[in-house]
């Protein structure tokens, strides 16, 4: 069982004053008080943020800047150190760190592919309350800010990491032709990582997911991609594993949003672990060319 109780923020690198009206007015987040011209902290719920940008350069997929994962508690927190040194993985404790990221600790270790992953407890609470510019209501809570494909050099010795070290469970696998999709879930939200390895294509993020929880929040984003200068990756559909009603949009970083609807949950006490030959039930047409080489008919949707 992992201590981890879920992805409770993630930071990424790209051009700040893009992301703030990205932000808002796109994703119907709301920008913390706390922003800067470097650095922006957006709020989905009465957190003090979920997603934080530092100011640079797009870079698609290297845009990550590292994955928050939430300990319940600092006795949760010193436990997954004690795993992860068991693991022979270097923990690096940041008190400076975990001070600008507003939260009581904070450590910092790598997965296999690099990518910088923080774990924390305390993640500081806004008193004020959350108000979405286009009054939009996140599904985050206890499940965190949502999930998160990241494309690895070596999906199956990636996931079998997260699942041996990080202690997530496997929730299912699909075949997206040329590859294998590995759905990972550490709470009861369908997957809170899923890796899979392209070709050509970089290690990094390939999607953040965030879910709201009415299907007509999904429309009118929908409607307002079709009338902003962001790219629509691909089109309104349902998939075939976590049942998303969703569709994709390019960030300011390269990388893309997930905005959906209706995520399946799981309960371990009673979850089969199944396997899909087609990523989507319908819909999740291609609209731009995809991240990365891969043909579009098998590159990651979910």
């Amino acid at each position: 069982m992992s201590t981890i109780h879920a992805l409770g923020y993630l930071v990424v690198r790209g051009p700040v004053a893009e992301w703030r009206r990205y932000g808002a007015e796109v994703l119907g987040a709301q920008v913390a008080d706390s922003s800067t011209d470097s650095e922006l902290r957006l709020r989905m719920d009465d957190r003090a943020y979920r997603i934080l940008v530092e100011d640079g350069e797009s870079g698609g997929p290297t845009s990550l800047v590292a994955l928050g994962f939430e300990t319940a508690n600092a006795a949760g927190l010193d436990a997954l150190a004690a795993q992860l040194g068991a693991k022979g993985v270097e923990v690096t404790e940041n008190p400076a760190l975990a001070k600008h990221r507003q939260v009581r600790r904070l450590f910092t270790f790598k997965d296999l592919d690099g990518n910088t992953l923080e774990a924390y407890y305390g993640q500081h609470t806004d008193h004020r309350a959350f108000v979405s510019p286009r009054a939009v209501n996140f599904v985050t809570g206890d499940m965190g800010v949502g999930h998160t494909f990241l494309l690895s050099s070596d999906a199956q010795k990636a996931s079998e990491w997260y699942i041996d070290v990080l202690g997530f469970r496997l929730s299912d696998t699909i075949d997206f032709g040329i590859s294998e999709g590995i759905f990972l879930h550490c709470n009861s939200r369908h997957h809170t990582i899923a890796l899979a390895t392209f070709p050509g294509a970089p290690s990094g993020i390939g999607h953040l997911m965030i879910e709201v929880d009415r299907l007509d929040s999904v429309g009118r984003a929908l409607d307002l991609v079709a009338e902003s200068p962001e790219a629509l990756s691909m089109a309104i559909g349902e998939h075939t594993n976590d049942r998303m009603t969703s569709f994709y949009v390019k960030t300011p970083s390269g990388f893309d949003v997930e905005y959906g609807w209706n995520g399946l949950l799981i309960d371990d006490a009673d979850w089969t672990v199944g396997h899909y030959n087609s990523p989507s039930n319908w819909g999740h047409k291609f609209t731009t060319p995809p991240p990365s080489p891969a043909p579009a008919d098998a590159a990651p949707s979910v």
